[in-house]
């Protein structure tokens, strides 16, 4: 027995100089995202914050002060320009490839080559000097880009789940906290060797609920959405509900330390879930559940304004086809949007002419006005049947002045009470017609007759003249006579 408290004082003094347990993040803790500038320690509310591994240890120190939590960052799967290991990564045959397109000052590198493994080894132990308590290795996504998959020989997506794995394998044996950077779609595969992960903009492209299980198993997914929370607040609401992700959102694309930490059920609603692990694909069938009492109001409104207009348009047409149905001499359809069609027929044979007018008709009858509220003004010379046709090829363009009554009842009595006026009208119209053209023919009659009556009693008179003269005259006196 003398012997056994010896021995477990010196394993427990072990363990309490050279195995500090491992920071893992548990879900929802909040974070800030600074890289590029420096974090302002006195305004600074987040309880972790991610900035580059080049800052000082005073800086770091000073955040561990005030109770922050500091991951540091490096990039894994690219070269950046102003590293101070640049020169040893030049070094290494194979390793440093073309330019990142979006960002001119990295190259991609192929991590495959065996070089790599101490330069990033390296990194990691600097890290663990300055006594971060978790790292960040960024660019894991080559696979995935277009400039990579044109390499004779490109990274794959095994390729990037065996580099993933030695990156977490190997922090862990360093004694440090290591998250995964973007590439969601190994999370599942690899989710043993990492203690927290990293994303950007899943909201925008829905790919959030990948990381349900690794939230479940209690780990934190530190997320950031760029360009303004106005932007981004449906897809950050319809991603986020029930996923318990840590969410902050950057008013543009860069890294400064402002930044605004969603909240969920202030900027969604009641609705919004707070629960860890169970976000749903936005678009998926379970998401259309949830939504579907809202969806059903919106298109039984929607139906409804569809119904209306198709029962007004029904409604004219059946004032058409009532209108077109009833023969008449001279027949008039009132229709709305100021389109009006006549149909005139003369003598058994129907000529329909359309014509479009604008507003304000003012229609010309004979002497009885229509009871279909127009205006209406009596000429005094009828129109014949000839002269309707005419004018009925030629488009006259009239003003007219409809009233449309709101009830069917009413216009099918006015329509009747319109069709028996204008009957009568033709009717009137005919008899006067036929009888001006008598009156004209007895006209010319009765002065030839009175021209003849003229000249016989012209030529009875002169006969006459001439006949009383002839008596009147003296008789002719010879020379011989005149002389006896």
């Amino acid at each position: 027995m003398k012997f056994i408290y010896p021995a477990l004082a010196l394993v427990s003094l072990i363990f309490a100089n050279g195995a500090k347990a491992r920071w893992q993040p548990a879900p929802k803790t909040t974070w800030n995202y600074v890289l590029g500038h420096d974090v302002d320690i006195a305004h600074e509310t987040a309880k972790v914050v991610d900035i580059d591994v080049r800052k000082s240890v005073e800086k770091i120190q000073k955040l561990h002060k005030a109770g922050i939590k500091v991951i540091c960052y490096f990039s894994g799967g690219t070269l950046e320009d102003f590293r101070d290991d640049i020169n040893e990564y030049m070094k290494v045959k194979g390793l440093v490839k073309e330019v990142y397109d979006d960002w001119p000052d990295e190259r991609w590198l192929d991590f495959r080559v065996e070089g790599l493994k101490p330069l990033i080894k390296n990194r990691m132990k600097i890290a663990v000097s300055k006594n971060c308590d978790g790292i960040e290795v960024d660019n894991l996504d080559a696979y995935q880009m277009e400039i990579v998959k044109k390499w004779k020989n490109p990274i794959t997506r095994d390729d990037t789940i065996k580099f993933a794995k030695w990156l977490g394998s190997t922090a862990h044996s360093l004694g440090i906290s290591i998250g995964l950077k973007n590439v969601s779609g190994i999370i599942d595969e690899v989710a043993d060797y990492f203690d927290f992960a990293v994303n950007e903009s899943c909201a925008k492209h829905n790919e959030c609920y990948r990381y349900n299980n690794f939230l479940k198993s209690g780990k934190a997914v530190f997320g950031v959405t760029y360009h303004g929370l106005d932007k981004n607040r449906k897809a950050l609401c319809e991603n986020l509900s029930g996923l318990g992700m840590s969410m902050i959102v950057k008013a543009g694309s860069s890294l400064v330390p402002e930044s605004i930490i969603f909240n969920g059920k202030k900027e969604c609603g009641n609705s919004f879930s707070d629960a860890v692990g169970a976000a749903v694909k936005p678009g998926s069938k379970s998401s259309n559940n949830k939504t579907t009492k809202k969806t059903t109001k919106k298109t039984t409104q929607k139906t409804t304004k569809k119904n209306t207009k198709k029962t007004i348009n029904e409604k004219t047409t059946a004032k058409k086809t009532t209108s077109k149905k009833t023969t008449t001499k001279k027949t008039t359809v009132v229709i709305k949007k100021t389109s009006s069609r006549k149909v005139t027929t003369i003598a058994n044979k129907p000529k329909t002419t359309k014509k479009l007018t604008t507003t304000k008709k003012v229609t010309k009858s004979t002497k009885k006005p229509a009871t279909s509220k127009k205006v209406t003004k009596s000429t005094k010379k009828p129109v014949t049947s000839k002269k309707v046709t005419k004018s009925t090829k030629k488009p006259v363009t009239s003003k007219k002045v409809t009233a449309i009554p709101n009830k069917s009842k009413t216009t099918k009595k006015l329509t009747s009470k319109k069709l028996t006026t204008t009957k009568k009208v033709t009717k009137s119209t005919k008899k006067q017609a036929t009888s001006k053209k008598l009156s004209k023919t007895t006209k010319k009659q009765i002065s030839k007759k009175q021209s003849v009556k003229k000249q016989n009693t012209k030529k009875q008179n002169t006969k006459k003249i001439t006949s009383t003269l002839a008596k009147k005259a003296p008789k002719k006196i010879s020379f011989n006579d005149f002389y006896a």
